[in-house]
């Protein structure tokens, strides 16, 4: 991706900045595509190239933040040009937006409680409304009342043929 930022040039302690197209994954003192201003920050000094920057921003480069502070300082407008804000959060705000954070997980953390409690309370509700006939369960059972019918009766036929081969012998 091309940017548009600042190399800095001149001596120690006199600082000197380019302001170049370039890209973005090169070191700031590599080769440059193009040279479209200079800036002086001692005297406040801003040459630019605004035909040259304007091209390049419709190219799709994106400009450092502080590049753009000078490009809607000069009066240049375009899309690309978006100046970021930041500002410091006192310790008090941060205490207090981790104690808010805090107070939300807590909340949500009770919340899916909730959820979950009024969930097993619905199915037990359910359950017990409608008793849940399982065919797999229903057909084992009958399959194991058939086998214990056939058994007994099984058992009985022997019992049968035993009392008849007893009399047959006590004959």
């Amino acid at each position: 991706m091309l940017v548009i930022r600042f190399r800095r040039t001149g001596k120690k302690g006199q600082p000197y900045f380019r302001i170049v197209v370039t890209d973005q994954r090169k070191s700031v003192y590599s080769q440059y595509i193009e040279m479209v201003g200079n800036y002086d920050p001692r005297t406040k000094a801003l040459t630019l190239n605004k035909e040259s920057i304007l091209a390049w921003l419709a190219k799709g480069a994106q400009p450092s933040n502080t590049v753009a502070k000078l490009l809607k300082k000069e009066g240049l407008e375009h899309k690309s040009i978006v100046v970021k804000k930041y500002r410091k959060i006192s310790k008090k705000e941060l205490e207090k937006q981790k104690a808010a954070d805090a107070e939300e997980k807590v909340k949500e953390q009770a919340e899916k409680e909730a959820a979950k409690e009024a969930f097993e309370a619905q199915v037990e509700a359910e359950k017990a409304e409608n008793p849940a006939v399982d065919p797999l369960q229903e057909a084992a059972s009958e399959s194991i009342e058939e086998t214990k019918a056939d058994e007994a009766e099984k058992i009985e036929e022997k019992a049968e043929k035993q009392a008849e081969a007893e009399t047959e012998e006590s004959k």
